[in-house]
């Protein structure tokens, strides 16, 4: 067998139009022996028998260099059913239910757990993986929610924010949220090679500022500096200057922290309600906070990765920051208005 029916541009077209692999492979071995190397070195190169490279030859000699591809139906054989199959999907499209009440996602034992009780096959965890992946799944993180939250009550203050909208059209819709940074970073992941330690350096200091952020339904971002406390008075003055910033009425959504009810923040209220009205979100519903999306943001573009001199340069870092930066996200996908 010497290949003397094909040239060399015959194979070298022929591994250029392939998209297998595995045909790619085969035709580069045959090209190499068409030019001249032996069989039995090209098997050591390519770390194959060499009787396997002779099969190569003589399928491509009697079938033409499309029999090259790989067989339909070669490989090893699932255990499970195609109907199997199709009630393990089944059951992992659907949550396990916990002791609670509650319920959570599936994780591989599991899968492996119902395979065995329910049709009495054993898998491995790589193996077990590589059917669900099969089976279109992959794995993703859970979204964090506290047990606390209601979702009737979420529903009936999704209804009353619409109706809100419309009943104060000369009203600028905001979204009110307080946070810490420290100038020390948090931990985050980056990219490195296997093996490797990345080292993030970090001064060991504790110093942080408190931040009040009032974002709008235009994507405008304003920003306060609420001092070395979050309370009752850090927070009025940071609305009252944001309302100078704004010039405009204000109709604004807030979370139930302890100084947005206190009776201070509520007699404030009262006595502003000509240009100012209020609306509590529902107990533990951060995600329909937009503001809690600048935090995310922010610390993932910059306090995640950069540690800071002194709490004056973080300040200054974060003043820079929000004011280049756009945030695009909009109220609308929140408040669902």
């Amino acid at each position: 067998m010497s290949l003397e029916m094909f040239t060399t541009p015959d194979i070298t077209t022929a591994i250029c139009r392939s998209c297998d692999k595995n045909e790619k492979f085969r035709l580069q071995v045959l090209l190499l022996v068409k030019n001249g190397l032996s069989p039995a070195k090209v098997a050591e190169d390519f770390s194959v028998h060499r009787s396997t490279v002779h099969r190569w030859m003589k399928r491509a000699e009697e079938e033409g260099l499309s029999s090259l591809k790989c067989k339909h139906g070669r490989g090893v054989k699932s255990f499970l059913s195609a109907e199997q199959l199709s009630e393990l999907r089944e059951a992992l499209s659907k949550p396990i239910p916990t002791d609670d009440g509650f319920s959570r996602g599936w994780q591989t034992k599991d899968a492996i757990q119902f395979v065995k009780e329910k049709f009495g096959i054993s898998y491995s965890k790589s193996r077990m993986r590589q059917i669900i992946k099969n089976l279109g799944f992959s794995r993703v993180t859970c979204r964090p929610q506290s047990k606390r939250r209601n979702q009737a009550l979420t529903n009936e203050f999704i209804t009353e924010i619409k109706k809100k909208r419309l009943l104060n059209p000369n009203y600028l819709f905001v979204t009110q949220d307080e946070s810490t940074f420290y100038v020390d970073s948090n931990r985050s992941k980056c990219w490195a090679i296997k093996g490797s330690k990345p080292v993030k350096f970090i001064s060991g200091s504790k110093d942080k500022i408190n931040i009040g952020g009032f974002y709008t339904e235009n994507g405008d971002f304003y920003w306060y500096d609420l001092g070395t406390k979050k309370n009752t008075d850090s927070f009025l003055k940071s609305l009252i200057k944001f309302k100078k910033d704004i010039g405009r009425k204000i109709f604004i959504t807030m979370d139930r922290a302890p100084w947005h009810k206190s009776e201070k923040s509520r007699e404030f209220f009262r006595k502003n309600k000509y240009w100012l009205k209020i609306l509590l979100f529902p107990p533990a519903t951060p995600d329909r906070n937009p503001t809690e999306f600048c935090w995310k943001i922010t610390r993932e573009d910059l306090t995640s990765i950069i540690s800071f001199k002194n709490v004056k340069e973080l300040k200054e870092e974060l003043d820079e920051y929000w004011g280049k930066h756009t945030f695009t996200h909009k109220m609308s996908h929140y408040l669902k208005w």
